[in-house]
């Protein structure tokens, strides 16, 4: 007991103690995700600025190059016509000349069916452009004599940030169009150091000097992926872009939760009318750790600090619990024990305290007198119950006591059931007086009572003179009756020794399922077992007067025996006994019989068995043959002549 109070004890102060750490932690990570999420809206809006600074440095850039393509466009033109060539006339040499002259990276010439018909870039040419926004654009430009932009992109095979400008010379079926890398362009200005610093240090700056964030990326969205602005010929995943494009904002937390990724959809709507607008992917990922490393960092000095002062707390708490508590209970416990082991004079200490061990004590010395008493009656009790119903059968109804036994409980088994009853006993109780009477009977079943029980079976009832009885299983019913027929002997000297007759028995076994229960009335009840099997143990007990034979079992019984051959058992008749309407087979146990009597009956036990097996199935003649060859062995053998009569006269 000392063991569980300390581990209780333990347990509460642990308890109490994790409570208050967790509800502390708890608090402090509340208080760091407030003061997280303000900081992270700071940081968000500081980013915000830093998007609009970059985005609005490259629509400047991107206006620039426009301008100066606008001059530019005209003089590529006029100097093909100076030419007197046409634009399908140039070879590549001659377009890259016209590329370096005019600082342009690539020149195409399109079609008035949308198709590259000749460039200084050998892959793109032949290139035709489908149906849809781009096309309606070129259609646009066509003859209007002044440079369009269609905005800046990005190139599907290098990656690189790209400006296109495009010109429709008057009266012509075909367009120019030229493309100038952004960082190129941009180092060439007069604020080239800014290129190296947006493209390198803007945004990396912001991941330095901030603890919460960890990455910052920035995507063009066009039509051939998103492809970084930061990072060269890095993209997107087309899936997540899609997703990102249609919900507008999205937050993606990595596997461990410390870390969350938010993407956003952006596009200014201050665009000038012939640009196409710039889509862009915003990319930022924050580090969420710092809240939890709070709280962990609390949890742990909460820990050591438990641990370092719990045992203290805790030896002081179970000291005084011990000395106020626990030692008198205990002693109770004792000497609740010593009453338990039936020390009903055990005097119980502490009844002179004040407080609720005493009461608690006095109560105690109340309950031992109290129990005392009824310990007495109940013994007697029990003792006298169990006189009258067998502890094996309430443990049938799975009924741990008498108390618990209610009218019509009931349980259906398969069982073995043996009934026997004294010879004559009619008669011979005529010659004795009722007292004579009670002690004949009572001696008889001094006898054999204590057979059955050491065979596993119980008796279910007296019949007067007879004996009915349940085993779990046919051997042990059969061995249950010779060993009966054997304690008989004995009794039977003992009546022979003072003058008086022996007496003889029969009885009859049968196996079957059966109803065992309770029946009878609320303030009268009895046990019984109830089926057509018990009935038929009964009819089969009478044929042994009969067949003048002490034991008789059905082929129901038979066919439960372990092992047949291990008893001296024969066929004796094929029966319908009185009540029934199917036909049963009869075997007689015989191993009490007399030597030569005994051997004649085991010749004869095969050839009848044979018999009676061919007589159930119809074989007539073979039944007929077998039972002659019984009565060869054995002339007049009784069992042989009854089942040579059970065959029709014409087989």
């Amino acid at each position: 007991m000392k063991r569980k109070v300390g581990l209780f004890l333990l347990t509460v102060l642990i308890a109490v103690s994790l409570g208050a750490t967790i509800v502390a932690s708890l608090a402090m990570y509340r208080l760091v995700s407030r003061l997280q999420d303000e900081e992270l809206g700071r940081i968000e809006a500081s980013l915000s600025e830093r998007f609009d600074v970059f985005e609005t440095m490259l629509r400047s850039e991107n206006e620039r190059n426009t301008a100066a393509m606008a001059r530019v466009l005209p003089q590529i033109e006029a100097d093909i016509e100076r030419t007197g060539r046409t634009p399908a006339d140039l070879t590549v040499d001659e377009m890259n000349a016209l590329a370096a002259r005019y600082g342009v990276q690539h020149i195409y010439f399109i079609d008035r069916d949308h198709r590259v018909f000749n460039t200084n870039l050998a892959y793109d040419k032949g290139l035709a452009f489908p149906k849809g926004g781009f096309s309606d654009f070129l259609d646009s430009v066509f003859g209007k004599g002044r440079a369009m932009s269609d905005g800046i992109d990005l190139s599907s095979v290098t990656g690189t940030l790209r400006t296109y400008t495009y010109y429709g010379p008057p009266g012509k079926d075909y367009l120019i169009e030229v493309s100038t890398e952004v960082r190129t362009t941009l180092k060439q200005s007069d604020f080239g150091w800014m290129s190296r610093y947006f493209f390198e240090d803007y945004f990396s700056d912001a991941v330095k000097s901030n603890a919460y964030v960890t990455d910052v990326d920035m995507y063009l969205v066009n039509a051939s992926g998103t492809w970084s602005l930061i990072r060269p010929g890095e993209k997107l995943d087309p899936a997540l872009a899609a997703r990102i494009l249609k919900e507008g904002r999205l937050q993606v937390p990595d596997a461990s939760g410390h870390r969350v990724t938010t993407y956003s959809r952006y596009n200014r709507a201050d665009t000038i009318k012939d640009e196409r607008p710039m889509m862009i992917v915003r990319r930022v990922t924050y580090d969420l750790a710092l809240a939890q490393e709070a709280v962990l960092h609390v949890f742990v000095s909460s820990m050591v600090l438990l641990a370092l002062t719990l045992p203290l707390i805790y030896w002081i708490a179970s000291r005084l619990l011990q000395r106020r508590i626990i030692d008198p209970i205990l002693n109770l416990r004792g000497e609740a024990g010593a009453i338990a082991d039936g020390d009903l004079d055990h005097v119980i200490a502490n009844t002179d305290r004040r407080d609720e061990i005493g009461h608690l004590a006095r109560s105690f010395a109340s309950m031992r007198d109290s129990v005392r008493s009824r310990i007495n009656d109940l013994r007697e009790t029990n003792l006298a119950i169990e006189r009258f119903v067998p502890r094996a059968f309430l443990a049938k109804l799975g009924k741990p006591n008498i108390v618990s036994v209610e009218l019509g409980d009931n349980k259906r088994e398969h069982m073995t059931i043996m009934f026997s009853d004294i010879r004559n006993f009619t008669a011979l109780s005529e010659t004795m007086t009722p007292d004579e009477n009670f002690e004949f009977i009572n001696a008889y079943l001094e006898h054999v009572g204590p057979v059955i029980r050491a065979h596993g079976g119980f008796i279910d009832k007296y019949i007067g003179d007879a004996i009915m009885a349940l085993f779990e299983n046919a051997d042990d019913a059969v061995r249950a009756g010779l060993s009966m027929l054997a304690a008989l002997d004995d009794f039977n000297e003992r009546r022979t020794a003072q003058g008086l007759a022996p007496v003889a028995i029969g009885t009859g076994i049968n196996t079957g399922s059966l109803m065992m229960g309770t029946v009878g009335e609320l303030h009268r009840m009895d046990g019984t077992v109830i089926s057509d099997a018990v009935n038929l143990a009964s009819r089969i007990e009478s044929l042994t007067k009969v067949y003048r034979v002490r034991i008789l079992i059905s082929q129901y019984t038979y066919d439960q025996l372990a092992d047949p051959g291990a008893f001296a058992i024969r066929p004796l008749d094929v029966v319908v006994v009185r009540g029934k309407t199917r036909p049963v087979v009869l075997f007689e146990v015989f191993d009490r019989d007399p030597a030569p009597e005994r051997e004649a009956k085991l010749k004869t036990r095969e050839p009848l068995l044979r018999g009676v097996e061919a007589l159930l199935r119809h074989d007539i003649a073979t039944a007929r043959i077998r039972f002659e060859e019984c009565l060869a062995l054995a002339p007049g053998d009784p069992a042989a002549v009854n089942l040579l009569k059970s065959c029709p006269s014409d087989a």
